[in-house]
């Protein structure tokens, strides 16, 4: 009986150590050592030299069906606005082609549970050449509520709504200038490393590595790349995300040139409890040389607030309101 109580006061102990911790870190999150200088000497182009940068959410999910063709071209040639970089999502088909889809399944933006008579459509499973049937812009919403593309088939599938392939994506992009880029890998396990592998192989070979930030949710891919890419320029991962919150909320002095990653991806102030969108987290990442850019920000208010105190790049479904609250 002596035993258990000791080993029930120890994890007692242990449990009140913890979140006396977590408490700590939540409240000194939010207060600006004076050593956290606001460092302005990052030349990288991931850097925002004064208003935040903007980024286009699956290439602007909110005016155009999302990560299309159609979305690119209207984030490229608007006369309206303009944006910065361009994130999006990759999946790898049968035929191991590289395409732009955010979801692990086609299910949600296209037709394709109709065409295939059941639910979990996965990219996986169709060659590029089915895929390249469906209509991704089957749920497209807009702003007034109506759903232009819907029902649209075979022929009547404008050239423009269609699933890219990563490559066409980059070629477009790039005959239109030099343009920041996220990407997301969607896959896991071998699949998301040989998409790794593809992915790295094309932005050398277009020239474009040192604009390209890689990320992913994957614990098992952001550890992968660390092994085999250590140079590659990626966002935080998953778990490093967590470590670097207690390192930044305790002020702790990390060496940059050990930072796996080149720039941290998180939402700002989603979570009911840690806040990640604050000038003192900004600063402290600037200080490291890291670049801090937040998702998805759709609020005007919270878009002005993140560019006022540092963000380097907001990415947002609607550009084209960011661009007219900041820039126009």
């Amino acid at each position: 009986m002596d035993i258990l109580i000791i080993i029930l006061c120890v994890i007692g102990a242990v449990i009140l150590l913890l979140l006396g911790l977590l408490v700590f870190a939540l409240i000194a999150g939010h207060f600006i050592p004076k050593n956290l200088r606001n460092i302005q000497e990052n030349h990288s182009p991931l850097f925002a030299e004064g208003k935040a940068q903007i980024g286009a959410h699956r290439a602007g999910a909110g005016i155009a069906p999302e990560n299309t063709p159609m979305a690119f071209d209207l984030c490229l040639n608007s006369e309206e606005f303009t944006v910065q970089e361009l994130e999006f999502d990759l999946h790898t088909t049968k035929d191991e082609k590289l395409i732009i889809l955010h979801d692990p399944t086609l299910d949600r933006t296209t037709d394709a549970r109709e065409i295939y008579k059941k639910d979990k459509i996965f990219p996986q499973d169709l060659t590029y050449e089915e895929i390249s049937r469906l209509n991704p812009g089957e749920s497209f919403v807009t702003d007034s509520g109506e759903m232009p593309y819907k029902g649209l088939r075979g022929d009547d599938i404008p050239e423009g709504l269609r699933i890219p392939l990563l490559e066409d994506i980059i070629d477009k992009i790039e005959a239109h200038g030099k343009y920041l880029y996220s990407i997301d890998i969607k896959d896991s396990g071998e699949r998301g490393q040989r998409a790794a592998d593809a992915l790295i192989k094309l932005t050398r070979e277009k020239g474009i590595a040192d604009r390209v930030i890689i990320a992913t949710f994957n614990n098992d891919i952001t550890r992968y790349l660390t092994k085999n890419y250590p140079d590659t320029q990626r966002s935080i991962g998953v778990f490093e995300g967590v470590l670097f919150y207690f390192a930044c909320a305790f002020n702790i002095k990390l060496k940059k040139e050990k930072l796996p990653f080149k720039a941290v991806q998180l939402p700002a102030n989603q979570f009911k409890i840690i806040k990640l969108g604050t000038e003192r987290f900004i600063r402290y990442c600037h200080n490291l040389g890291i670049a801090v850019q937040y998702w998805t920000i759709d609020d005007i208010n919270e878009i002005k607030r993140l560019s006022d105190i540092g963000a380097d790049c907001i990415i947002t479904d609607i550009p084209d309101k960011m661009f007219n609250l900041l820039y126009k």
